[in-house]
């Protein structure tokens, strides 16, 4: 009997030391992180799609593992799936628009991102673009002081857009705030041939190098002696034979 007594007294003790230390464990921690990348906060983002729609692209991650990334507007809404870098497509309205991204981890705990856009729906505008190169000559000697001229190839309302700018000591040049990809390049400087060529480009910053060639001997006057006194000298001359012809007849 005093050992069954015994027995259970160390049960009971045994059952209160753990209890203590059962309701003392702290919760688990669960932390989460969302962040969208594109589009930017209170960005115009253009769709010429019907419905309209934007794609919603950035970062999450859960310290309890990804269940799923739901993005929603007032017009729909979408799994991104659980990946730690999503992109997906929603549909938007027009004018202003509120895309709710939501994360959801394994525990059920979530996160969200609100995101302001405006939609426009119509082909989104070229973009304005840059160009910068080096101009040199045949044999590969940089071309300071030459013209270098951009236009847009777009049949614009307020004109080609014309941006023109110099070559520096080494031949480099910058061309800034082209609007377009499609441009109209051309370059002269004094004693080369003129360059003229259409370059449809595919990024905001571009490359372009260009070669000039030196101009014929023959295409140079000569100091001093221009196209109208070669003209005057050749009129001169014709009369002074006729006169000529005329005392000797």
């Amino acid at each position: 009997m005093r050992r069954t007594i015994l027995t259970i007294l160390c049960i009971l003790a045994l059952l209160m030391a753990a209890a203590p230390a059962s309701a003392g464990e702290e919760p688990v921690e669960t932390s989460t992180f969302l962040s969208i990348t594109s589009p930017k906060q209170y960005e115009t983002v253009w769709s010429d799609l019907v419905p309209p729609e934007v794609t919603v692209v950035g970062r999450a991650e859960a310290s309890n593992g990804i269940r799923d990334v739901v993005v929603e507007s007032s017009a729909g809404m979408v799994s991104c799936g659980n990946a730690t870098n999503f992109s997906c497509t929603v549909p938007v309205a027009e004018g202003n628009e509120t895309i709710t991204v939501t994360l959801i981890d394994n525990l059920g705990k979530t996160s969200e991102a609100a995101l302001h856009v405006y939609v426009n729906v119509d082909i989104p505008p070229p973009p304005w673009i840059s160009v910068i190169g080096t101009v040199k000559d045949a044999d590969g000697r940089p071309v300071p002081d030459a013209t270098v001229r951009s236009e847009s190839v777009l049949p614009l309302a307020w004109g080609p857009h014309p941006v023109t700018t110099g070559t520096a000591g080494d031949g480099g040049y910058l061309v800034e705030n082209a609007f377009g990809y499609g441009q109209n390049i051309s370059v002269e400087k004094e004693g080369y041939l003129p360059l003229h060529r259409e370059v449809v480009f595919e990024n905001i910053t571009n490359r372009l190098d260009l070669e000039l060639e030196p101009e014929p001997p023959q295409a140079r006057t000569a100091p001093g002696f221009s196209a109208g006194m070669g003209i005057l000298a050749l009129a001169g001359g014709l009369l002074a034979v006729r006169a000529r012809r005329r005392r000797e007849g």
